[in-house]
C-alpha cells in the first residue's frame, strides 16, 4: 500500500496517471451534483414565474434535466482540485405567432449564462423570462451548505480506485 508523507507527495501522486480524472468520472459525484442542480434550478428559475407563451422542457431536454449536467473538466491547481461541473442545455427558441418569430435567439446554443447573468441581448423581447436567475450560485450554496452527500461520493469514488479513504 503506498503511503504519503506530505499533501505535496499525495498531488504528485494523483497527477501521475491522471487518477483524478478517473475518481471525478465516477457517476455518482455528477450524480450527486445533478441533482443538487436541478433543485436548484426548480427553486431559482421555475419558480419565479409561469410561463403562458411556451412550454418548458423540465426535466424533459430543458434547464432542469441531469442528462444536461456534466463534469467537463478536472485539474490541480496549486494543491487543489479544481472540478468544472456545467449545465450543457442547449436553446431551442420559442416562437411567438403574435411577433412571428423566436422570443429568444439561443436556438442550438448554451442557455445557462443567458438565465444566470439575464443576458437581454439574447431576446428579441424582454420580460420576467430575461431576468437574471442564478441558479448556479444556488447550487454552490447548496452543496457548501450541505456538503456530506458530495463528500461521500468523492470518498466512494477514491474507494474504487484503491485508496483508503477515512
Amino acid at each position: 500500500m503506498v503511503q504519503f508523507k506530505d499533501l505535496n507527495q499525495l498531488q504528485r501522486y494523483l497527477t501521475r496517471g491522471d487518477i483524478i480524472s478517473t475518481v471525478f468520472k465516477d457517476k455518482n459525484i455528477e450524480k450527486v451534483l445533478a441533482s443538487v442542480m436541478s433543485k436548484a434550478v426548480q427553486d431559482v428559475v421555475y419558480r419565479q414565474y409561469v410561463p403562458v407563451e411556451y412550454l418548458r422542457r423540465g426535466n424533459d431536454g430543458g434547464l432542469s434535466d441531469v442528462r444536461n449536467m456534466k463534469i467537463t473538466k478536472v485539474e490541480i491547481d496549486n494543491g487543489k482540485v479544481r472540478v468544472l461541473f456545467e449545465n450543457l442545455t442547449l436553446g431551442q427558441g420559442h416562437f411567438s405567432p403574435i411577433y412571428e418569430h423566436d422570443y429568444d435567439s439561443l436556438r442550438g446554443q448554451f442557455i445557462t449564462d443567458t438565465i444566470v447573468d439575464g443576458l437581454d441581448e439574447n431576446w428579441y423581447r424582454t420580460g420576467k423570462w430575461s431576468e437574471s436567475r442564478d441558479f448556479v450560485k444556488k447550487t454552490i450554496e447548496s452543496i457548501m451548505d450541505n456538503p456530506s452527500h458530495l463528500t461521500d461520493a468523492i470518498k466512494s469514488a477514491y474507494r474504487k480506485v484503491g485508496f483508503t479513504v477515512k
